[in-house]
């Protein structure tokens, strides 16, 4: 990867470590096969009159590498020339009291957004004089639980909004029964890799957009990516088809909070926090949305109305943890590594009634992955490790992508090892099917009183080898994906296929009651069961 120069004065580093760079310094990872575009933005008054001299460096990752390709293009881009937007705009890092919306340029030009209360009201204005090409606005001093439309564009032209697409809702109080509608897409970024991936992923968004018109007239107020949100290496042209261009009418009005999958990695780096998935999001390291601070982008938590989402990074961040993980759970002598000790922090911090959780590489599959594998070190030291822990704070769900299935448990706790270890009268909590007919699952706070395990890696393709692990309770190899109802006390879920048909739903209440801040939705509901605040009932199996 490059290193710039331009008459001596470095002027664009990407995937180099930082300090000095010299000859014999070695990219951070390697990238993409060579045929990916890669555009940076020079002001004008760097140059000077007469000669220039512009030098570049290319550094290969392997030093055994027997094939390096290098082509540079220098364009003039004229103060009048028009821009126009090549990504976004999108949505993130939502609080009750602030929002950030970004967007990309195919040119540098300065930043304004307008947003209001009302399409054709967008009378409060944020921008920058700034030149760039990456726009990002961070609105503060909002309303909880409010929605809000605006626009985006430069101080001579709009680009987008001001209509009934281009909104924000900010999050409820924290605590807040209000009720809560989740999107989560698994794989979902085939669109970068083959036509057929992109019709499924449109297939996969518009069967949600249509059930949720068909389920009470709501969008999602949250979307999350479990990670391979593109492919094959997540260069930045292709984050930008796996992820930005399929879903931009989802991403514009949905808060995105994405995790990275072992795909993100062909082209960034989390312990330097570097590459295209760290540059296309803004995501809380400082315990900005909730939580305890994780330091990194890589993993992090936030909280939404009454649920904690905890975000890991099951690929690229060190998965150490204490000896016997499984009983000698977080004994704070800081033997587990960094994302362990900080996960023990945040879940004895939380206080909220739901806990999900959510990463890369699945705990238990029999999918396009296998958890018995011995190959599959990942997925077997996030079972060993993570799991004992997740399931001592009280997690309620833990969704995972990887394998290109759908695959859901019963409410389970305390099974750490291979399938065959898999005991349903020790490990099983509740193993019916957890549908809402039956009164779904029930379960107390506290710890190991239960947790469901899900599968969502089929949001752009799926896969053969697909075959029960024990603890499933619901499996099947089709594209789709998941919306989750928090209302209050109880969590509906729906696994929606590609093809419109909903043939897994489950519920889980927890016997928890309302804060004592008086915490209640506009509708009034002051009972212990939350079945009544959205006025309908999820269907039933």
């Amino acid at each position: 990867m490059p290193s710039s120069y331009l008459n001596g004065t470095e002027i664009v580093r990407s995937n180099m470590p930082s300090g000095t760079v010299g000859y014999q310094t070695r990219a951070l990872i390697a990238t993409d096969d060579g045929d990916g575009l890669h555009e940076y933005s020079v002001p004008a008054d760097s140059l000077t009159s007469g000669r220039n001299v512009l030098a570049v460096e290319v550094h290969q990752n392997n030093p055994g590498s027997s094939d390096v390709s290098f082509d540079l293009r220098l364009d003039k881009r004229a103060e009048s020339d028009e821009v126009s937007v090549v990504r976004g705009p999108y949505l993130q890092l939502g609080t009750p009291s602030s929002m950030i919306v970004r967007w990309r340029t195919d040119g540098p030009t300065d930043t304004k957004l307008s947003y209001g209360r009302r399409v054709g009201s967008l009378n409060t204005r944020i921008g920058s004089e700034e030149p760039t090409r990456e726009h990002e606005v961070l609105i503060t001093g909002l309303d909880s639980s409010t929605k809000y439309f605006y626009e985006i564009g430069n101080a001579d032209a709009t680009f987008a909004g001001n209509d009934a697409d281009h909104f924000f809702k900010t999050s409820p109080r924290v605590g807040s029964w209000e009720p809560l509608r989740v999107w989560v897409i698994g794989d979902s970024g085939e669109c970068s890799a083959s036509q057929d991936g992109c019709v499924e992923a449109a297939a996969v968004m518009n069967e949600y957009l249509d059930w949720a018109a068909a389920n009470g007239e709501r969008l999602a107020d949250i979307v999350l990516m479990l990670g391979d949100n593109a492919y094959v290496n997540a260069t930045d042209r292709e984050t930008t088809r796996g992820l930005f261009e399929p879903f931009a009418k989802v991403l514009r009005n949905h808060v995105l909070w994405p995790v990275p999958g072992n795909h993100e990695f062909g082209a960034s780096d989390s312990p330097t926090q570097t590459g295209p998935y760290y540059e296309a999001f803004t995501l809380p390291k400082a315990g900005e949305a909730g939580g305890i601070a994780s330091g990194t982008e890589a993993y992090y938590s936030y909280d939404y109305g009454n649920v904690h989402f905890v975000a890991l990074d099951s690929h690229d961040t060190s998965r150490e943890a204490p000896n016997n993980p499984d009983t000698n759970i977080c004994p704070g002598d800081g033997s587990g590594g960094a994302m362990y000790n900080w996960l023990c922090e945040d879940l004895a911090a939380t206080t909220q009634d739901f806990i999900v959780s959510y990463w890369h590489h699945p705990p238990y599959s029999k999918g396009s992955h296998d958890s018995d594998s011995p190959s599959e070190s990942t997925m077997r030291h996030m079972r060993e490790r993570f799991v004992p822990m997740l399931e001592h704070y009280g997690a309620d769900l833990n969704l995972t992508g990887h394998s290109h299935s759908y695959e859901r448990s019963v409410l389970i706790d305390g099974h750490y090892g291979v399938s065959a270890l898999y005991r349903r009268g020790v490990h099983g909590k509740d193993i019916t099917r957890g549908g809402p007919a039956s009164g779904g699952y029930r379960k107390d706070p506290g710890a190991n009183q239960g947790s469901i395990y899900s599968v969502v890696g089929s949001s752009s393709k799926n896969q053969g080898g697909l075959s029960r692990h024990p603890i499933m309770v619901y499996w099947e190899n089709i594209e789709g994906s998941v919306v989750l109802d928090f209302r209050g006390d109880q969590m509906d879920a729906h696994f929606i296929r590609n093809d419109g048909a909903v043939n897994d739903r489950y519920r889980l209440t927890k016997n928890v009651e309302e804060d004592d801040q008086g915490d209640t939705v506009e509708s009034g509901h002051t009972g212990r069961t939350a079945s009544s605040l959205l006025g309908i009932g999820p269907p039933e199996i």
